[in-house]
C-alpha cells in the first residue's frame, strides 16, 4: 500500500550568495514514516531539511525557487504564517539547544507562546511529553532545576519533548544523535521508531548504519542533486545508480568519463529511441553515452528502453525545470540467431 504524501518538494533550487546548493529537487516525503536524507558532507542535506520549515531563510544571501508543499499548501506562498509553519514542523538540531531556564519552563515555553496559560493544563503537558521523550522518571523530582544541568543526551530528549509539546505534524532532525554517546543515541532512535506512528519524521544523517536501522524511506543527495530516492530496503539492498552504489559501499564517488554526447532537446520523442539505439551501437562496450533531453526520462520510457536494450543507466540528473541528463554505459551483449 502506497503511503500518503505529507511533504512534497517540486523543482526546488536554493542558492547561497549566488552559489547553488540544491538543483531542481522534486521528491515526496511520506506521511508517518521515517525518511533519512543521506549523502556526503556539503551535498545539500541540511539545506533541504531546513527548507521544510523555512529556517533556511535565516541565512543571508538566500535565493529560493520552486515549491515545498505541506498538506498541499506551498509554504513559500505569500500568505503563509511562518510561526504557524514552524509549529507544524518540530526541529532538532545537531547539538541540543536548551533554553536558559528550568526543565519545566523549557517544555511550557511553546504552549504558552500559543496561548495556553492554565497551570494545571501546563503541568499535564510537561508530564505527558517528558514521558513521551522517556525523560520523566529521570527529571520529575527536579523540574525547576536548570535544563543546562542535564547531560547532553538528556538535553536532546528535553528538546524533543519541547518540540512535541506544541503538537507538531512532523519532526525534522539535523543529525540529532551525532553529538550523543551510543546509549543516548539508541534511546533517541527508539523514540523515533515509536513516534513515527503519529508523526512524519525526516532525519539528516551521516550514519548509514543508523539509516539502515530506522529509515523507511531514503533520499540520496550528491553535490546538490537528487541521485536516488525510494524505500529504504530497495535503496540499501539494490540501489539503481552508480553513485548510490559507491556511497553505500563506502567507495569514492567518481564522475564517469563521457565518450559521446547526444543532445535530443526539441526533438520528437518517438524518434529519440532510434537515435539513442544508434548512438549506443556506435560505441564500444564499456563506453559511456550522455543524453540530454527535455522529457522526463522515467516517464517517457527512455530509461526502460535503454535497459531493455541491454545497457546500463548509470545516472539521471535534473539540469533545470525542463531538461534532464541521462548517463548510460554500453554493455556487452550476447546475440542469438
Amino acid at each position: 500500500m502506497q503511503s500518503k504524501t505529507h511533504i512534497s518538494v517540486k523543482d526546488l533550487s536554493i542558492w547561497y550568495n549566488g552559489q547553488q546548493a540544491l538543483n531542481n529537487i522534486t521528491i515526496d516525503i511520506p506521511d508517518k514514516k521515517i525518511t533519512a536524507i543521506i549523502g556526503p558532507s556539503g551535498c545539500g542535506k541540511t539545506t533541504l531539511l531546513k527548507s521544510f520549515n523555512r529556517l533556511i531563510e535565516l541565512r543571508e544571501g538566500i535565493k529560493i525557487q520552486g515549491e515545498v508543499l505541506v498538506d498541499g499548501e506551498n509554504i513559500y506562498g505569500p500568505d503563509v504564517e511562518v510561526m504557524d509553519l514552524r509549529k507544524k514542523m518540530g526541529y532538532l538540531s545537531q547539538r541540543p539547544q536548551v533554553l536558559p531556564m528550568s526543565i519545566y519552563e523549557n517544555i511550557v515555553y511553546g504552549p504558552r507562546l500559543f496561548g495556553i496559560k492554565n497551570k494545571k493544563e501546563l503541568d499535564i503537558i510537561v508530564e505527558k511529553y517528558l514521558k513521551e521523550a522517556h525523560l520523566w522518571d529521570e527529571v520529575k523530582n527536579r523540574l525547576h532545576n536548570s535544563a543546562s544541568g542535564l547531560s547532553i543526551g538528556q538535553q536532546q530528549r528535553l528538546c524533543l519533548a519541547r518540540g512535541l509539546a506544541v503538537e507538531p505534524e512532523a519532526i525534522l532532525g539535523d543529525e540529532p544523535t551525532s553529538a550523543l554517546d551510543p546509549i543516548s543515541s539508541n534511546r533517541i532512535e527508539e523514540q523515533f521508531l515509536e513516534l513515527k506512528n503519529r508523526y512524519t519524521i525526516v532525519l539528516v544523517t551521516h550514519s548509514l548504519s543508523q539509516a539502515k536501522r530506522i529509515a523507511d524511506h531514503v533520499v540520496f543527495l550528491y553535490l546538490g542533486n537528487l541521485v536516488e530516492h525510494g524505500p529504504a530496503d530497495v535503496i540499501f539492498k539494490n540501489p539503481k545508480y552508480m553513485k548510490t552504489q559507491s556511497y553505500i559501499n563506502g567507495k569514492v564517488i567518481e564522475e564517469p568519463d563521457i565518450d559521446k554526447t547526444l543532445d535530443l532537446k526539441g526533438t520528437v520523442l518517438s524518434g529519440n529511441f532510434v537515435k539513442i539505439k544508434l548512438a549506443l551501437e556506435e560505441l564500444e562496450a564499456g563506453k559511456v553515452l550522455k543524453i540530454i533531453i527535455d522529457d522526463n526520462p522515467e516517464k517517457s520510457g527512455i530509461l526502460n528502453f535503454i535497459e531493455f536494450d541491454g545497457h546500463k543507466v548509470l545516472e539521471i540528473k535534473r539540469l533545470n525545470t525542463k531538461d534532464w541528463e541521462v548517463i548510460a554505459r554500453k554493455q556487452e551483449r550476447d546475440y542469438f540467431v
